[in-house]
């Protein structure tokens, strides 16, 4: 088989790139997934959408992401809602941190503010704050269907004759003169000048097979769902202190997150204790919680970067090889502006976003590594 760009990993990233690779005119696009399209992290994910990171790369890369989700919710039916995030914050050393996080996220241009446990209330009437000295608002963040932003724009390319090769196993990069020249895969070999390794937490061992060691490790993390309501809660709500998360997904159920001691790249399974402290968490701030069936719980993997931010883009060492991996929890959210940054270097150009050039996979080799610290769940 033959295309002008195999990209690994048809996953949110994966799909929105070949639909932008598409729109520049490279129709010839094989996507090659080893499960189903969406079994890694996107159909596990929190579906939030925020910039109100601490640093200076995420932050540029987030309002971009928010620029174009709109855009792409129009254009692929995707359910998409700007219905904010609250960082909840319990202890007095958190405030004063957080009035730090939010005169630098404003003076980025993202619109966060303090407000008291009264202003709590009035977003989430149903909600506990005897236990809370402030929180963080950020009114420009939201969430996506995770669903339909791998769904829908990938029955689209398939009405445009993009081949989606599903429960095909990517085993070898084909590299000839330090250039790719394709790849092999459990359904044979596919010739290709340019290649996309977009698989999560695998794609180090993808480009292991090229002598390319990503700093990427991967740590297990835990979700429960329960029943469909009406809607009660509009932000995505987190509690700082336990690094614990809620929100009601745009279908009803509401979705819980916390985070317990794990090992890196260790099998994930099942946990008691993650159900024990998500409970515990989170019916303290909503009693009602008590009275909820929880359906369905499942495990998955942040791929993780000791900085905690995303490599992206090309390789020095292998020409027409490409990369977007180890997100760190915050791909499905990014992905939009990833996939515009992806399509421009691999026609040739560069992103819009100049950060974009700083998450490259030379930083750690050169020491500079950009710390991110809000990540949770």
């Amino acid at each position: 088989m033959k295309a002008e760009v195999v990209v690994v990993g048809a996953g949110v990233t994966g799909v929105l790139t070949s639909a932008a690779l598409f729109e520049k005119g490279i129709h010839n696009i094989v996507l090659v997934e080893k499960n189903y399209p969406g079994s890694g992290g996107s159909f596990r994910c929190a579906t939030g959408i925020r910039a109100s990171f601490t640093s200076r790369e995420h932050i540029e890369v987030m309002k971009r992401a928010i620029e174009l989700w709109p855009a792409i919710s129009a254009k692929y039916g995707i359910r998409y809602s700007r219905d904010g995030y609250l960082w909840i914050l319990t202890r007095e050393r958190d405030v004063e941190f957080f009035k730090k996080v939010v005169e630098f996220q404003n003076s980025r241009g993202v619109p966060t503010r303090m407000i008291g446990p009264s202003q709590v209330q009035e977003l989430v009437p149903t909600m506990r704050t005897d236990k809370i000295i402030a929180a963080v608002h950020d009114p420009m963040a939201g969430k996506a269907s995770c669903f339909e932003a791998v769904l829908n724009p990938l029955a689209v390319l398939r009405k445009q004759g993009i081949t989606i090769l599903s429960n095909t196993q990517a085993n070898k990069l084909i590299v000839e003169n330090s250039a790719i020249k394709g790849v092999l895969t459990s359904k044979g070999i596919i010739h290709a000048d340019q290649v996309l390794v977009a698989a999560g937490g695998e794609s180090k061992d993808l480009l292991k097979t090229v002598g390319i060691d990503l700093p990427i490790r991967n740590i297990p993390k835990h979700v429960m769902v329960s029943e469909t309501f009406k809607p009660l809660i509009k932000p995505l709500i987190i509690d700082w202190s336990t690094s614990s998360y809620i929100l009601q997904l745009l279908h009803g159920n509401f979705y819980i997150g916390a985070d317990i001691p794990e090992e890196h790249d260790v099998e994930a399974s099942n946990r008691l204790e993650f159900l024990r402290k998500a409970a515990r968490v989170w019916s303290a701030y909503f009693p009602w919680l008590r009275e909820v069936y929880i359906l369905r719980y499942w495990t998955g993997y942040y791929d993780m970067t000791p900085d905690h931010h995303p490599i992206i883009g090309p390789f020095k060492e292998v020409e027409g090889l490409y990369v977007a991996a180890g997100f760190s929890g915050h791909g499905f959210m990014m992905a939009p502006a990833v996939a515009e940054a992806l399509a421009e270097y691999m026609t040739g150009g560069k992103p819009v976003v100049r950060e974009f050039e700083n998450l490259n996979y030379e930083r750690f080799a050169k020491g500079e590594v950009i710390k991110e610290i809000a990540v949770f769940g």
